[in-house]
């Protein structure tokens, strides 16, 4: 009996390990909740260099504070909007360096331009949808489009500038007129 509790813990221990370090991404709760619907399908989150979770961790905090910050004020009083993020392709595209530098090299051109696609649904205090839909933006026009000044070198700065500017110009009518 103790030999099968030795073996059963020796082929568990592998599991138990694996299951401590599932991924778990970060979801921004509050007046806005943005969710990070199966990121590993996304279709470029990719990290040039240092850690691939640490850079996806630092990519969707960024992009959900971005979320928050732009479509909070449009929310009456104990409602709730609910982004659920679908699929994500950052500006530019990762390239191997091949020895030049220590890490990979992110190539920053008007053919791989910033996309985000997510739906959205507002919520009143009940939990009741009141309208929701489908979105996605693509900014083809990154690279000449006015970024904020404070964007200037942050490596998101074309993201978080799509963001906002779809808060500002492109809302859907339903949220759009609460401005």
């Amino acid at each position: 009996m103790r030999a099968f509790a030795w073996l059963m813990l020796l082929v568990m221990s592998p599991w138990a390990a694996a299951q401590s370090d599932a991924q778990e991404w970060p979801t921004q709760d509050g007046p806005v909740t943005v969710i990070w619907q199966s990121p590993d399908d996304y279709r470029d989150v990719r990290a040039n260099a240092g850690r691939q979770d640490r850079f996806e961790n630092h990519v969707f905090a960024t992009l959900g504070k971005e979320f928050q910050k732009s479509l909070k004020p449009l929310l009456n009083e104990g409602e709730k909007l609910v982004i659920t993020v679908m699929d994500l392709d950052l500006a530019g595209d990762v390239r191997p360096s091949f020895g030049a530098a220590a890490h990979d090299i992110r190539i920053v051109k008007s053919v791989y331009p910033p996309m985000i696609e997510f739906s959205w649904s507002l919520q009143d205090a009940s939990g009741k949808q009141l309208d929701g839909d489908k979105v996605k933006i693509k900014d083809l026009n990154f690279e000449r489009g006015s970024t904020r000044a404070s964007h200037s070198s942050d490596s998101l700065r074309y993201e978080t500038a799509m963001i906002e500017n779809w808060a500002k110009r492109d809302l859907p009518q339903p949220l759009a007129a609460r401005r």
